[in-house]
């Protein structure tokens, strides 16, 4: 068994990531609803074809317990520092946004049929990257009977991440992820960040750099 899992993130905050914590009530409810409903009732919902409901629904269908938490701590991790960082209403439209272009990118590269938030969480990894590329992430790696904590600085594990996913995406072996999907939230998160940078609607301070307040402190 191999398992590479983020834990903690270097970052301040002083607001209360309320959106984050209502996106991750709101996935848990959907996958309730999933799990009880008819599956006539849940199909519409799914990204197949260009249907608006599709690509709104699919971010909030999970394929099983596994796939919904490994998402919810990836959500938990990032959501929770981007959160802080935009507040909450920036933040529901970079998760959303980001996962729409997630499955506007899925749908013009792959033809499967998806579910998932990882487009839109990646979109959210993509964000974090921005403001946070140096911060350092804790992560937990087990292999077999070896387990060991490390910490790394984002910028190299989020990087490993993507070129795994476009290996992924370039040699067709899918192995049931969304490679594209992944791909293209990221890239929508990293826009939309851009966006709102460039915009003043969110500002970077040098409070935000992990390096700089060891050096202060």
């Amino acid at each position: 068994m191999f398992l590479l899992l983020p834990y903690k993130v270097d970052v301040q905050s002083s607001r209360k990531p309320f959106a984050n914590y209502l996106v991750m009530v709101a996935m848990v409810a959907a996958f309730a609803l999933q799990m009880t409903c008819p599956v006539e009732k849940v199909e519409r919902f799914v990204l197949d074809g260009w249907s608006a409901v599709g690509l709104f629904g699919h971010m909030w269908l999970h394929v099983g317990y596994g796939h919904i938490i490994g998402n919810l701590v990836f959500l938990w991790v990032f959501g929770n520092a981007v959160c802080s960082k935009l507040g909450n209403i920036l933040y529901l439209h970079v998760y959303i946004g980001a996962g729409l272009l997630a499955g506007i990118v899925h749908l013009l590269f792959d033809d499967r049929m998806a579910v998932g938030a990882s487009g839109a969480i990646f979109g959210i990894i993509g964000t974090y990257l921005l403001l946070y590329p140096f911060n350092s992430i804790k992560c937990l790696f087990w292999f077999l009977a070896y387990v060991r904590r490390f910490s790394i600085a984002g910028f190299w594990i989020i990087l490993l991440w993507v070129v795994l996913n476009v290996i992924g995406a370039i040699s067709g072996y899918t192995g049931g992820a969304a490679y594209f999907a992944h791909i293209g939230g990221f890239v929508g998160g990293n826009i939309l960040t851009i966006i709102l940078l460039k915009s003043k609607l969110v500002k970077r301070d040098s409070m935000d750099d992990a390096i700089v307040r060891s050096i202060k402190i």
